[in-house]
């Protein structure tokens, strides 16, 4: 049997990294099982806090950036489609009307005032709240004469009224429910519209889906979801849930824990490569418990159902800090080049580029100026980075124009912009600088060893104070490296502004 996999969201607004998790499974599993992924929009709950249409393009950015693209989905089609459950609308109508001639299933015309005063009353009575089945042993007389007056009404499922339905799951094995504890569900709303278990059971079984993965939290309603199945005479899939992803409080994930939706994780500068391998983890394991960093097809080879675990999986940020900065680390610098710029010229540190029918001399100016300037700065800091976001700030000083002591951090200045050496050390480095042949790291390194030995302090006591004049800071890449990235000119004018500008005491009369 080929196995087929669906990843099937709700445009609800950008997708929960745990629903990305499931993606990522599904995508796995195919890919380790040579079968198909496939992605199917579920949009039949229509109220306006849960159907947000922008979010599509939020689920497929989410894909592509992942690099999980389906084999069958709403934007290439497939032979199974079509792949938007509002689209599938006749589809369910034929299969309701099916299973409501079979028994399994009634139309059910109860009103909502009705139903909430029912609840009411078992709220009130300490009782369990649901359905109590008015409608389902209405005479065909009284169901002929509600149809003719047109009374508006849903199609519930006539869940088994004893005995036990049991799911097995491929993780924690057989799991049985009692069917009196159960609620005749709605199949189709007043509007004719799906509710999630009838569409779901219907389109996983016209599209060939072979396995269903979605996280621990649904299996309370599991049982609904299986007796529909057993109502429409379709056997059942495979089921797998992986365990819930938690907080550090070990409660499910929210938002008070954090972001939590993977739009943010994406404009924060998460690498794709380093989320997936980070939500992989969250549930599954390789078997290797000291191992936390996989490429792609280490992890197609390794993933199957059997390493998944049925206890809570952490959502660590840290964890995941630690990992994007490993393979922003290990990636090629002119990738990460590419991927900071934008949030340079967000912060404004660097101008938009000129349009593409701008000319040549003005393409070579924006290249030269800013372009050229970024590639030499952005790798000094790639080792630092744990997001790309953080960009803006470790490499800000390369940008902005300092004037002293405007742009200087505070303690930086205190500490080292009073020692006593400064103005010789200053007064010498801008002499011995605008003499220096050639503008490297190396030449600027064994110019300001001599300049070390001349004054007779140590070399940390001229490298810092060096460092604080020309950056503002106290931390950054080596400083040798920073000021050939700076450029002569840049150095150049931060040192003599200092110079100018510092408070030098009073030699007296």
């Amino acid at each position: 049997m080929s196995v087929r996999v669906r990843y099937a969201p709700s445009p609800t607004g950008s997708p929960h990294v745990g629903n990305l998790r499931t993606a990522i499974y599904d995508w796995l599993l195919a890919r380790k099982e040579g079968g198909k992924f496939i992605a199917r929009l579920e949009d039949t709950d229509r109220s306006p806090e849960r159907y947000v249409p922008e979010g599509i393009y939020d689920i497929e950015a989410s894909l592509r950036f992942l690099g999980i693209m389906p084999d069958e989905w709403w934007v290439t089609g497939g032979s199974a489609g079509p792949y938007v459950q509002s689209q599938r609308l006749p589809i369910y109508q034929a299969e309701i009307e099916r299973v409501i001639a079979s028994g399994s299933a009634y139309r059910c015309y109860c009103t909502r005032e009705r139903l909430d005063e029912m609840r009411k009353a078992q709220q009130e009575r300490g009782t369990p709240t649901g359905y109590d089945r008015r409608c389902r042993f209405l005479s065909p007389e009284d169901r002929a004469r509600h149809d003719a007056e047109g009374k508006p009404s849903v199609v519930r499922l006539a869940m088994p009224l004893d005995g036990v339905t049991v799911l097995h799951d491929e993780i924690r094995g057989d799991i049985t429910y009692e069917n009196r504890l159960q609620d005749d569900q709605v199949l189709i709303k007043s509007d004719g519209f799906p509710t999630y278990f009838f569409a779901c059971a219907v389109d996983d079984h016209l599209m060939g889906i072979t396995h269903i993965i979605r996280g621990d939290d649904w299996l309370s309603s599991a049982p609904k979801l299986v007796q529909v199945f057993h109502a429409l005479g379709y056997p059942l899939p495979k089921f797998v849930h992986p365990p819930l992803i938690v907080g550090a409080d070990k409660k499910k994930l929210s938002k008070r824990h954090g972001a939590t939706q993977f739009s943010w994780f994406m404009e924060q500068g998460y690498l794709p490569e380093a989320l997936l391998n980070f939500l992989v983890l969250l549930g599954w394991s390789a078997g290797d418990e000291n191992r936390e960093l996989f490429t792609i097809p280490e992890l197609i080879e390794k993933f199957s159902i059997a390493g998944m675990s049925e206890h809570p999986a952490v959502f660590d940020y840290d964890k995941l800090n630690w990992i994007n900065g490993q393979y922003i680390r290990s990636s090629e610098p002119g990738r990460i080049i590419g991927l900071c710029l934008p949030y340079l010229r967000k912060a404004g540190l660097i101008p938009e580029p000129p349009p593409g029918d701008a000319s040549d001399e003005e393409k070579r100016i924006y290249r030269e100026t800013w372009l050229d300037y970024a590639r030499r700065i952005i790798p000094l800091e790639q080792e630092r980075m744990k997001v790309l976001s953080e960009v803006v700030d470790l490499v800000g000083f390369f940008f902005e124009d300092l004037d002293y002591p405007n742009g200087y951090e505070p303690k930086a200045v205190a500490k080292w912009m009073g020692v006593a050496h400064l103005k010789p050390l200053l007064e010498k480095e801008i002499t011995a600088f605008s003499a220096l042949p050639d503008w490297t790291a190396a030449a600027l390194e064994a110019s300001v060893r001599e300049i070390t030995e001349e004054l007779g302090v140590k070399f940390a006591e001229v490298i810092h104070p060096t460092r604080v004049a020309a950056t503002g800071r106290t931390v950054g890449p080596g400083l040798f490296e920073t000021l050939w990235a700076l450029g002569r000119e840049r150095t150049l004018h931060r040192l003599r502004t200092v110079l100018e500008k510092n408070d030098w005491p009073s030699t007296g009369a």
